[in-house]
C-alpha cells in the first residue's frame, strides 16, 4: 500500500515537473575525485527510473528465487506429511472398524511425520493392546511419553491397559508411582477403585470412598452400595463372633447409623450362631412406627427357637402397626410354631395390604393344608391374573 502511494506520487509529481523539465533542461555536474559526469536533468530522472526499475526486477527474481528453492528442499517433507495424514485417516477408520492389526500398522507410519505423533502413539497402542500385544503397546506408550504434554495421560493409560490385562501388581506399582495431584483426578479414583476390588485391599477401598464422594466419580447409587460392599467383605473374612464384633466396633458412627450396614452385622452373627446377639442387636435397632422390612427378615433367620418370644416382643414394639411385612413376619413365626389358623390369618392381612405373588402363593399353601382348596383355588386364579397384568 505504501509503495503504491510512492508511485502514485512519483507519477503527479512527473506530471507537474516534466513541462518545466522539458522547457528547462537544465544540466547536472558529479564530480568524484579525478571523474566528472556532466548530463542533462531530464537524462539523468531517466537513468533513475531505469536504476529504480532494475532494482524492482532484481529484488523480484530473488525472492522468486529463494521461494522456489524453498519449496524445492520443503517439498519431500510435505510429502511425508501428506502421507502421514492419510496414513493416520486410515488408521482412525480401521479403529472405528476394529481392525486392531490395520490400525496399529497405519497409526505407527502416522506417527513419523505426523502433526501430532502422541496422538498417533496412543492409538497405535490401544490397537495393540486389543490384539494382546503387551510388548507393543508398551512400547508406543514409552513414545508417546517423550512428548512433554503426554506424560501424565501415558502414565494413566498404561495403568488401566496392565489392569485389563489381570497385571494387578504392576498396575498397583504404577498406580502409587503417579503424583498426587494425577491421582486426585475422577479417571484415575475410578482406576483405583476397579484395582483395590481385583486385589481385595478392602482397607485401601475405604479410605479412597470419602475422596470418590468427594468428587462425585461415580453414580450416587453406586456410591451408597460401596460401604456395604468393603464391610460384607471385611466381615467375611471374620471367623469368630468376637471378630465380627470388633469389626462393627471400629466403624465410624456415622456409618453405625445405616441401616442396610445394621442389617449386614446382624446377618454375619447369625452366621456365626450368634442368634441371640443378632436378635438382640436388630430389636435395639428397629426404628419406631413402622419396621424395617430387611430387618424382620434377619430377625426370622435369628428366631429359631425363641419363635413366640420374638412375636411376642414385636407386638408390643408396634401395637398398631398395620404393615405388610411384619404380617409377613408374624406369620412365618406362626408357621414356624405350627400355628397354621394364626399363620393364615396373618398372610391373609398381608396379602389384602399389598398383593403380591409371593403373599399369593404363601396363603395358598396354607389353605390347601388346611384343606380349603375352594378359596385356595380362588386365590390361585387372582395370582394368575396378577400375574399376567
Amino acid at each position: 500500500m505504501i509503495r503504491l502511494l510512492i508511485y502514485a506520487v512519483l507519477v503527479i509529481a512527473g506530471l507537474i515537473a516534466g513541462p518545466q523539465l522539458v522547457e528547462y533542461k537544465g544540466y547536472v555536474m558529479i564530480s568524484v575525485a579525478d571523474y566528472t559526469v556532466e548530463t542533462s536533468l531530464v537524462a539523468l530522472v531517466i537513468i533513475a527510473l531505469v536504476l529504480f526499475a532494475g532494482l524492482q526486477l532484481l529484488e523480484w527474481l530473488v525472492i522468486k528465487l529463494i521461494n522456489t528453492t524453498g519449496a524445492t528442499m520443503l517439498m519431500p517433507k510435505r510429502w511425508r506429511q501428506r502421507r502421514a495424514k492419510q496414513h493416520t485417516l486410515s488408521g482412525f477408520l480401521a479403529l472405528a472398524e476394529q481392525d486392531w492389526s490395520k490400525a496399529e500398522k497405519a497409526m505407527a507410519k502416522g506417527a513419523k511425520a505426523g502433526e501430532a505423533p502422541m496422538i498417533n502413539y496412543f492409538a497405535a497402542a490401544r490397537a495393540a493392546h486389543q490384539r494382546g500385544d503387551s510388548e507393543a503397546w508398551q512400547g508406543y506408550l514409552t513414545q508417546a511419553e517423550k512428548q512433554p504434554d503426554a506424560i501424565t495421560t501415558a502414565a494413566i493409560t498404561r495403568v488401566r491397559y496392565l489392569l485389563e490385562d489381570g497385571e494387578f501388581e504392576q498396575a498397583r506399582t504404577q498406580l502409587d508411582g503417579l503424583d498426587a495431584g494425577v491421582k486426585s483426578k475422577p479417571t484415575v479414583r475410578r482406576l483405583a477403585l476397579a484395582l483395590y476390588r481385583k486385589q481385595q485391599d478392602w482397607d485401601a477401598l475405604a479410605e479412597l470412598i470419602p475422596l470418590i464422594s468427594k468428587d462425585k466419580a461415580l453414580p450416587a447409587a453406586e456410591l451408597a452400595q460401596l460401604p456395604i460392599e468393603v464391610e460384607q467383605a471385611r466381615f467375611a473374612i471374620c471367623e469368630t463372633v468376637d471378630g465380627v464384633k470388633n469389626r462393627w466396633d471400629a466403624l465410624p458412627r456415622q456409618l453405625k447409623k445405616r441401616q442396610d450396614l445394621q442389617v449386614l452385622y446382624a446377618q454375619q452373627l447369625v452366621r456365626l450362631g450368634a442368634n441371640d446377639k443378632a436378635r438382640a442387636f436388630l430389636l435395639d435397632k428397629l426404628p419406631k412406627g413402622q419396621p424395617e422390612e430387611a430387618m424382620l427378615n434377619v430377625l426370622l433367620d435369628a428366631s429359631a427357637g425363641a419363635e413366640e418370644e420374638l412375636g411376642n416382643v414385636l407386638r408390643r414394639k408396634y401395637p398398631n402397626a398395620d404393615v405388610a411385612a411384619l404380617e409377613d413376619c408374624y406369620g412365618t413365626l406362626a408357621e414356624r410354631h405350627k400355628s397354621y389358623d394364626k399363620a393364615l390369618n396373618h398372610r391373609q392381612q398381608a396379602l389384602a395390604n399389598e398383593a403380591t405373588v409371593a403373599r399369593y402363593q404363601g396363603v395358598i399353601t396354607l389353605q390347601e393344608q388346611l384343606g380349603q382348596r375352594d378359596r385356595a383355588l380362588t386365590n390361585y386364579r387372582k395370582m394368575l391374573e396378577l400375574m399376567q397384568a
